[in-house]
């Protein structure tokens, strides 16, 4: 065979050798999905929608869409709760930064971080007017989430050891996988869009903590959907940007990641966790276990001094001692877990400036001492607790289990009620029942329409 169809099976041949196509390939093919995925998408978007709703009105979200609005832009998609209408990169900022203001969102360990919050907001930014149906919409959705999942695997562990953010850096090839299985790209500009995400992906550990920890998820969503819809229009990268010298994975980590790493056979989908807590994941094993302590009678004013043992590189991304803002009490275990014994409250609403002063939860919290478990393997956290009379009190818990499939209507029970607790307050009940329901019915849905004019509600 000559001309150009040689050619151009010729360069997918050459392109399915590399490290970048098996991710590529693992992932277009994500369309007949089963059961218990089309269900964990559905409670990852909906759980994404509500911390990005009540993330609406937090200060970076209103810096960052002073800024667009500011700049202008074509009316292509909806700014969560706002009614404002600007292109879809601007779109994918702003609500990727919503989606991150409150750090309530969802995690999956094989990425390392933050899946949905930078996935989300830029599929939806490039759905918004488009035909696209609810299947259509979710397969996109879980393709980008398997993308994040891989890739977070190559980088495992020196990237994030390193410093690198990664809901940032590996959440942008999320959303440029999701956005380029949305409009159908084929294997060489997918290959092109992982080139110029990769390019431009980025994000730092250093800033948590700070406004600039959402900003850095609501760049990864703008900067995906940049990187799919350049590729569509035929700009062009390297081809192999995970596999190549010089690419992603040789500067961005130890560079000994392979394909051998991708060893489970379901979708990560169905490993994805949610929070109950409003503070950093890596707090709520030692959350937990100071609240069944709690529970089981320990009191403040009994405790003489709590040691919390944690996996070492917990102590490198939530071990502010002493926070002197809400955002860094999220990442602080000594914090978090005085305020577990004291008030059992850490909703959204709990942490406040008036919590941080509280001095009770003061007292208690420099009381707290956080070492590292010389046990590596171990992924709890231990919470011991010396009482005033020389006792000792001890909880290990681990918050990384997967819900069981049997579990997952009860997981949505729990989801609405996290949703309504967020939403309710700045949406109200009626607006927030709607999203709820146009979410349920995404698998049948022939548009996103439904949900696109819920979501373009103003908040209170």
């Amino acid at each position: 065979m000559s001309g150009p169809d040689s050619d151009r099976l010729a360069t997918v041949g050459a392109i399915q050798q590399t490290l970048t196509s098996q991710v590529i390939t693992r992932v277009r093919s994500l369309d007949h999905l089963p059961q218990e995925v089309v269900t964990g998408a559905l409670h990852c978007i909906l759980d994404t929608l509500g911390v990005a709703i009540a993330g609406v009105h937090e200060a970076v979200t209103a810096h960052v869409r002073d800024d667009v609005l500011d700049e202008g832009g074509s009316p292509q998609a909806t700014l969560w709760g706002t009614g404002h209408r600007v292109s879809r990169p601007q779109a994918a900022l702003v609500n990727g930064t919503a989606a991150h203001a409150i750090d309530f969102d969802d995690v999956v360990s094989r990425m390392d971080g933050h899946p949905s919050a930078p996935l989300l907001p830029a599929v939806m930014a490039a759905a918004d007017g488009m035909p696209i149906s609810g299947k259509d919409f979710i397969a996109a959705f879980v393709a980008g989430f398997e993308t994040e999942a891989l890739v977070g695997q190559l980088m495992k562990p020196s990237h994030y050891a390193r410093g690198f953010h990664a809901t940032a850096t590996v959440g942008t090839f999320g959303a440029a996988a999701a956005v380029a299985h949305l409009l159908r790209l084929d294997d060489n500009q997918w290959a092109h869009a992982f080139g110029i995400a990769g390019s431009r992906a980025a994000g730092l550990k250093s800033m948590f903590g700070t406004m600039t920890k959402p900003l850095q998820v609501g760049s990864a969503a703008e900067n995906g959907l940049r990187a799919a819809t350049l590729a569509a229009r035929g700009v062009t990268a390297h081809t192999d940007v995970l596999g190549t010298t010089q690419g992603f994975l040789d500067t961005q980590s130890d560079g000994g990641g392979t394909s051998e790493a991708w060893t489970w056979t379901e979708l990560a989908i169905t490993e994805v966790l949610f929070k109950y807590h409003a503070a950093c994941y890596l707090t709520h094993s030692a959350i937990e276990g100071a609240l069944s302590l709690r529970e089981s009678g320990v009191k403040p004013e009994v405790i003489d001094s709590i040691t919390v043992l944690v996996p070492a590189g917990h102590l490198r991304v939530c071990n502010i001692g002493e926070p002197s803002t809400p955002l860094e009490g999220k990442f602080s275990l000594r914090f978090t877990t005085a305020m577990a014994f004291v008030t059992g409250d850490l909703s959204e609403q709990a942490f406040s400036p008036a919590s941080l002063i509280n001095p009770q939860v003061v007292a208690l919290r420099d009381r707290v001492q956080v070492d590292a478990r010389t046990d590596s393997d171990s992924r709890s956290s231990i919470v011991r607790v010396i009482l005033a009379d020389g006792s000792e009190r001890v909880a290990e818990v681990n918050v990384n289990q997967s819900t069981p499939a049997r579990h997952l209507a009860r997981r949505w029970d729990t989801l609405v009620t996290k949703f309504h607790s967020l939403v309710d307050p700045v949406m109200g009940r009626a607006a927030a029942d709607r999203i709820v329901e146009d979410v349920a019915r995404l698998p049948s849905a022939e548009s996103l329409e439904s949900l696109l004019n819920a979501l373009s509600a103003r908040t209170r």
